[in-house]
């Protein structure tokens, strides 16, 4: 039996509650962002799947160059190894959650796929540990892959029948499936792929637009923590997931407070010419930077359009490039009011890519 049963006797503090009801607010907005961005929208979703695929990559300790990884990410280099092989791997695991999310659910042998989808065939298989039972509470000897069907079953009926608030569910399932660790290999990723797939099917929207992996990212410290303390009396039965809900709430908040803001942007630049837009921005950008910081302010401009205001204002010695390649720095130039004494290494194309 899953942990579901003791959502009976579940009283939600207040606070979690009022988080609830600010993230149905926006989920009530979901068919206006998706309106709203409808012109650039498969552009926008590729650029999230990118940066998703990004921050799991980090999140998963894959031992990759920062140049490579973003390479094999936004251009699609032919990988060179097993450890490349695992990133341009996941770029495909991600898309396919993403594809499914809001149509199926998913079961334990959807899970094993995803890891050896990414991983390489036969890399995990079911466990075949068994919990002995508690005579006392009554409980049978139970394999670890018999505990994760029924959880996943339990949720899927608590699920489709309203029973609970479906994000507080998908939480408890997370933590269950953390707890269980129902493969042999890969469970830190499976358990990632669930959760992703969790909140989509949550219709939690935003994380169509803003990277899921890169808010996790942001608050890993925490994440970590909070994942720890809901775990912490597992094997008595109870979670204390609470504080954990906080967290996942907040975390959720953060995306849809950023894509609103990013509307904002957006919207703007519909109406005015985004090669002006950007150009501003640069401007007061601090005297070194980077492609990304242009993004965060700009993340619907296009990869050309970023370059073709970078050639610009490079050749109107404004700016010149510190390296090469996609994550070089740029900085502002010595006339306008920036003192450097190092000479700086012109010969190389904005274009370059080091491999």
């Amino acid at each position: 039996m899953s942990n579901f049963n003791t959502l009976n006797h579940y009283i939600l503090p207040s606070d979690i509650l009022i988080d609830m009801l600010n993230i149905y607010k926006f989920i009530g907005k979901n068919g206006y962002y998706k309106e709203t961005l409808k012109k650039n929208i498969k552009l926008i979703e590729e650029q999230t799947l990118e940066r998703d695929v990004y921050f799991l990559s980090l999140l998963l300790n894959t031992n990759i160059t920062e140049n490579r990884l973003r390479l094999l990410i936004t251009k699609n280099s032919t990988p060179r190894n097993a450890e490349e092989r695992i990133v341009s791997n996941l770029k495909n695991v991600l898309r396919q959650i993403r594809k499914n999310a809001s149509k199926y659910g998913f079961n334990s042998s959807d899970l094993l796929s995803m890891i050896n989808n990414t991983y390489g065939e036969k890399y995990a298989k079911f466990s075949n540990f068994v919990i002995k039972g508690d005579l006392k509470r009554r409980i049978q000897n139970q394999s670890i892959r018999s505990l994760f069907n029924i959880v996943l079953d339990d949720y899927t009926v608590y699920f489709e029948k309203h029973l609970y608030e479906r994000v507080f569910l998908s939480l408890m399932a997370y933590i269950e499936q953390v707890n269980l660790k129902p493969f042999t290999e890969g469970n830190e990723a499976a358990s990632f792929f669930a959760l992703y797939y969790m909140m989509l099917r949550c219709e939690i929207d935003c994380f169509k637009y803003i990277s899921f992996f890169e808010i996790i990212y942001t608050n890993y410290d925490n994440f970590k923590r909070e994942k720890a303390v809901a775990s912490m009396n597992y094997s008595e039965g109870y979670l204390q997931i609470s504080e954990f809900a906080r967290l996942i709430y907040s975390m959720i908040s953060q995306g849809y407070n950023k894509l609103e803001l990013i509307l904002k942007e957006y919207n703007h630049e519909e109406k005015v010419n985004k090669s002006d837009n950007v150009e501003n921005t640069i401007h007061q950008l601090p005297d070194i930077f980077t492609k990304d910081d242009i993004r965060s302010y700009h993340p619907f401009v296009s990869e050309a359009t970023i370059n073709r205001i970078l050639v610009k204002l490079r050749d109107e010695e404004y700016i010149t490039p510190l390296g090469k390649g996609r994550s070089a720095k740029w900085m502002k130039t010595q006339k306008n009011g920036l003192n450097f004494n190092q000479p700086i290494d012109f010969e190389h194309s904005l274009y370059d890519d080091e491999d």
